[in-house]
Formats: C-alpha cells, sequence, structure tokens
C-alpha cells in the first residue's frame, strides 16, 4: 500500500523520535529518511516523502528510487493534495496519507485515501 509522508509534519510531530531544532534542519530530515529506509526493508511499501522547500535548500544528496522518492516541493500539502488527486479513485483507499495538518488529513479522507495522524504513524515506526 503506497504512502505519501508530509516529512516537516512527521519530524516535528509531538511523537517524533528525532530532535529538530525547528529551522529544517537537514541532519533530522536525514535521520527520518533513514528511520523510513529501514521502515521499509521490514514493509516493503513505497513512500513518497515531501519536504517544504526547494531542492538546493533541502540539499539532500541521495538517489531516488522506486520505493523511496524524497520530494522537496514549495508547499507540500498541495503537492499531497495534487498526489491524491492524481491517483485513480478506485486505487485511493490503498493510499495512506501521512499528516497531522487537518486541511491535508481531511482532504485525504474525502478522497476515501486513509489518512494516519503522524503521531500514530509513529507507533508504527517504533516496531520496525
Amino acid at each position: 500500500m503506497p504512502i505519501i509522508i508530509d516529512g516537516w509534519n512527521l519530524l516535528r510531530s509531538d511523537s517524533s523520535r528525532i530532535d529538530d531544532d525547528g529551522v529544517m534542519s537537514i541532519e533530522s530530515a536525514l535521520e527520518l529518511i533513514a528511520y523510513l529506509e529501514d521502515f521499509q526493508r521490514l514493509r516493503g511499501d513505497p513512500i513518497v516523502l515531501v519536504f517544504d522547500s526547494t531542492k538546493e535548500y533541502l540539499g539532500i544528496d541521495r538517489q531516488n528510487t522506486a520505493k523511496l522518492t524524497v520530494i522537496a516541493a514549495r508547499n507540500a500539502d498541495n503537492y499531497i493534495r495534487r498526489y491524491i488527486d492524481n491517483v485513480p479513485e478506485r486505487q485511493r483507499r490503498n493510499l495512506r496519507v501521512i499528516s497531522s495538518d487537518n486541511g491535508v488529513y481531511y482532504y485525504a479522507k474525502s478522497a476515501y485515501a486513509e489518512p494516519i495522524r503522524s503521531e500514530e504513524f509513529w507507533k508504527k515506526l517504533d516496531k520496525r
């Protein structure tokens, strides 16, 4: 089941296991990517991780794969909404959307995707 994640939202949730100084730190983003790579080795679900940023500012030097794609978007919320819209309606029930942002969460729910709050997803990550 594909997963799309609001990166900074997950990283800065109250349940986050990563210490982030709140200024879009590259080190924190890389640590989150490592968490997701470990999670994915066990689960195998393709993940799209979206950060609010331009690629130059984000500065993550890694190759995207079919299983883990890191996107630097000017607006992660808008990117996630467009991503949901581009998934055929019958397949949206298989899409998990990770964000505690109410706008994204309820948009995913209204589009028949499966929204999961960031705090809940951290519980799944901890079981890796």
